[in-house]
């Protein structure tokens, strides 16, 4: 249902290609422990990247590992396959090793190339990374930079491992999941309205924990929301009025910008009920072990407090 594959992956376009390397890189480092600050990415897909198109800059001996190898590693994101020729052109200009890869081996990086089109058996694999070694040969750092080319298969299990972002993907290439959403703007904000928390020191959060009294100031209710969800297979119910900001609530529990250790937005799925999702939330609940909570919409006015 929530299934995602290689033929997929060819399916998006150059600059949706580059976004969802750079939202994994993301997804990647927040399950590290990491800031996200640390990744780089945006702008033209025609424009002079000098090479790059997503980068990963983390301190000098932060540890890392997966499909981002090494605390320095560049990504350069072609939706064409990439065989020997086009690797060779793409990694020198005019026979000189480009400065962005020369850099990223003084600094005992790594450089990845990515190619939507291409579906690599072991024996292509192998073919392509022995180009990009043969490319870098000259330079003097060669032997420490870590090489890899990752093909519209590994970009397809890479995203299994970050399954909120599937919908959004799907969405791009014309398959989206009915009713289903990836990680966004759930509360509908009107456009050109400050959609920014809302604090109100009157406002409280019920629990249920022991000692809470009258309830939890929002940003504390929140955190604790939170700490509740982060252990695998938890669950929280929503309870209130219609309009009383359950949704937004749910949005904030993702929200880097609110309170603190929020959720990892790369793992949330959001649906309405009203919407006629398929699969229905029930469903696919018993169908998937989640490693957050699943923040479906499923209240009504008759919902209180």
């Amino acid at each position: 249902m929530f299934e995602i594959t290689g033929d997929d992956i060819a399916l998006l376009n150059d600059t949706d290609l580059r976004a969802l390397i750079g939202r994994l890189c993301e997804a990647e480092l927040r399950r590290q422990g990491h800031s996200v600050s640390h990744v780089t990415w945006g702008g033209s897909q025609t424009a002079k990247d000098g090479g790059l198109d997503v980068h990963v800059g983390l301190p000098a001996g932060a540890s890392t590992d997966g499909f981002i190898p090494r605390p320095e590693t560049g990504f350069q994101v072609k939706k064409p396959d990439m065989p020997r020729g086009e690797i060779l052109d793409e990694m020198k200009l005019d026979g000189v090793v480009r400065p962005v890869i020369v850099d990223l081996a003084k600094a005992s990086g790594a450089y990845i190339i990515v190619s939507a089109t291409g579906s690599t058996a072991h024996s292509a694999l192998k073919n392509r990374k022995k180009a990009m070694a043969e490319a870098v040969e000259s330079i003097t750092d060669a032997s420490k930079l870590a090489l890899d080319f990752y093909d519209r298969n590994r970009i397809a299990t890479w995203l299994r491992d970050h399954p909120g972002l599937i919908p959004w993907v799907r969405s791009l290439i014309g398959k989206s999941i009915p009713g289903w959403q990836s990680f966004g703007s759930w509360s509908r904000a009107p456009g050109g309205v400050e959609n920014s928390y809302l604090f109100d020191d009157e406002a409280r959060i019920k629990t249920g924990g022991e000692n809470e009294g009258d309830g939890l100031k929002a940003i504390d209710g929140i955190n604790r929301i939170r700490d509740v969800l982060r252990p695998p297979g938890q669950v929280v119910r929503l309870v209130g009025l219609s309009g009383v900001g359950k949704t937004r609530l749910c949005e904030a529990l993702f929200d880097p910008t609110i309170g603190t250790n929020s959720l990892d937005p790369a793992l949330a799925f959001y649906t309405n009920v009203a919407e006629e999702p398929d699969p229905p939330p029930i469903g696919l609940g018993r169908s998937r072990k989640m490693n957050a909570g699943l923040c479906g919409r499923a209240f009504s006015d008759s919902n209180a407090a």
